[in-house]
C-alpha cells in the first residue's frame, strides 16, 4: 500500500500551481471563496468578513451624527464583519412619555441596511461636554456658499440702462442690414419714469411725445386695448445723453476687420499718445499707415447734405403690458449704416517714390531733306 500523502487537498483549477503560489492563497472559513493571503477581506461581497485591518488605514468611528438642520436625530454607524467601509444610517425616534427622572436616557431604534435587516439597537446618550469653537481665520473660505437673501437683491437703474446700452452696440454690427428689428425690454413704471426725465434733460418742463396712439390687440399676447407714447429723437448728441452710463458709454460708431472666411470682427484701435505730429508727419514719405476701416454710425438726424427729412431715434412706450405688476413695454427703433474707408481689394500697389526721379523730355520728330 501506497502512504497516505499529507498534502492537502486542492481544487482541480489550482492543481497546476506550484507551492510557492498555493501559500499565497488561502480559503474563506464561511463562504468557502479562495482568497490572497495578502488581502484585507473576502472578495466575495455578499460574505464580507473581515481577515484583518490594514496598518495604514484606521478603521473608521464606529458612529458618526449627521447635522441635517431637523429635529431628527441621524446617526452613520459602521456594521460589524462587514468591513470598514460598510456603514447604515440608524434615526432616532424619541419616545412622546415625558421622563421626570435624570437617569440614563435608552431610545429604541430599528436598524435599516440595504438588505431590509430589522434588528433592535440600545443607544446610551453621553452627557454632554462644552467646547470653545475655533475662530475661523479670515482667508478660509466655508464650506458652502451663504444663503442670498431675496430682499436684498436688487437692479439699479443704471445697471439696466448699461444693459440696453450694451445691446444697442451689439446690434450695431457690420454684417447685418443697417435696419434692424425694434429692441424690446419689460421694465417697471419707476424705471421708464427715470428714464424720461434723461429724454426731457435740457428742458425746463417735461419733454411730451410727439405721437399718442391708441391700439386694440388681437392677434398676440396680451390681447386689449392699450395706448402707445413715441418720441422722436433727431439729435445724435441727445441720444447720447439719454444712453451714456458710467459702466457703458454709448458709441456713436463702431470699428470692425474682416476675417479671411468673410466675417467681420470687432476692432478695438489702441490709445496711442503722439508727439509733434506735424513734424513726424510732415513729409510725403512719412505718411501714416491706415488700415481698411470698416465702421458703423447711428444715423440720427441728417446724416447726407441732400436729407430732406431727418432720421429719428425712436423710444416707443407701452404702460401697464402687465397691470397687476405694473410692468410696461419699451421699445428701442434706430438704424444705423455702413461706412468703408480704403479700397476693397486686399493688394495695393505701392506709390510712385518722389524721390529719385528721372526727367526725360519727349522725343521729336527728324525730318530729312
Amino acid at each position: 500500500m501506497e502512504p497516505s500523502s499529507a498534502k492537502p487537498k486542492v481544487p482541480e483549477f489550482l492543481a497546476n500551481l506550484g507551492k510557492a503560489t498555493l501559500r499565497g492563497i488561502r480559503k474563506c472559513p464561511r463562504c468557502g471563496t479562495y482568497n490572497g493571503t495578502r488581502g484585507l477581506s473576502c472578495k466575495n461581497k455578499s460574505c464580507g468578513v473581515v481577515f484583518r485591518f490594514g496598518n495604514r488605514k484606521q478603521p473608521s468611528k464606529a458612529a458618526v451624527k449627521l447635522h441635517t438642520g431637523s429635529d431628527v436625530q441621524i446617526f452613520s454607524v459602521r456594521q460589524r464583519d462587514r468591513g470598514h467601509d460598510h456603514r447604515c444610517l440608524v434615526v432616532l425616534g424619541l419616545s412622546e412619555t415625558t421622563i421626570q427622572t435624570e437617569e440614563v436616557l435608552k431610545e429604541e431604534t430599528v436598524l435599516e441596511t440595504d438588505c431590509k435587516m430589522e434588528t433592535v439597537v440600545q443607544v446610551q446618550e453621553q452627557p454632554a461636554t462644552a467646547f470653545k469653537p475655533k475662530k475661523r481665520r479670515k482667508d478660509d473660505t466655508p464650506g458652502c456658499s451663504p444663503l442670498i437673501d431675496e430682499s436684498q437683491v436688487s437692479l439699479s437703474f443704471q445697471d439696466w440702462l448699461a444693459s440696453v446700452t450694451e445691446r444697442i452696440h451689439q446690434t450695431m454690427h457690420y454684417q447685418f442690414d443697417g435696419k434692424p428689428e425694434p429692441l424690446v425690454f419689460h421694465i417697471p413704471q419707476s424705471f421708464f419714469d427715470t428714464l424720461q426725465q434723461r429724454i426731457s434733460m435740457g428742458n425746463t418742463r417735461k419733454r411730451l411725445p410727439n405721437y399718442t396712439t391708441t391700439f386694440v390687440r388681437k392677434d398676440a399676447l396680451p390681447l386689449g386695448t392699450f395706448a402707445k407714447y413715441t418720441w422722436h429723437i433727431t439729435n445724435i448728441n441727445h441720444v447720447k445723453q439719454i444712453f451714456d452710463t458710467i459702466q457703458v458709454p454709448l458709441e456713436v460708431t463702431r470699428s470692425f476687420v474682416q476675417n479671411r472666411d468673410g466675417t467681420y470682427e470687432l476692432f478695438k484701435c489702441p490709445k496711442v499718445e503722439v508727439e509733434s505730429i506735424a513734424e513726424t508727419y510732415g513729409r510725403i514719405e512719412k505718411q501714416p499707415i491706415r488700415p481698411l476701416e470698416l465702421k458703423t454710425f447711428l444715423k440720427v438726424g441728417n446724416t447726407t447734405p441732400d436729407q430732406k427729412e431727418p432720421t429719428p431715434f425712436t423710444i416707443e412706450w407701452i404702460p401697464d403690458i402687465l397691470p397687476v405688476s405694473k410692468i410696461g413695454e419699451l421699445r428701442i427703433k434706430f438704424e444705423y449704416g455702413h461706412h468703408r474707408n480704403g479700397p476693397a481689394t486686399d493688394f495695393h500697389e505701392p506709390p510712385p517714390s518722389l524721390e529719385h526721379t528721372l526727367e526725360i523730355t519727349p522725343l521729336t520728330t527728324i525730318t530729312f531733306d
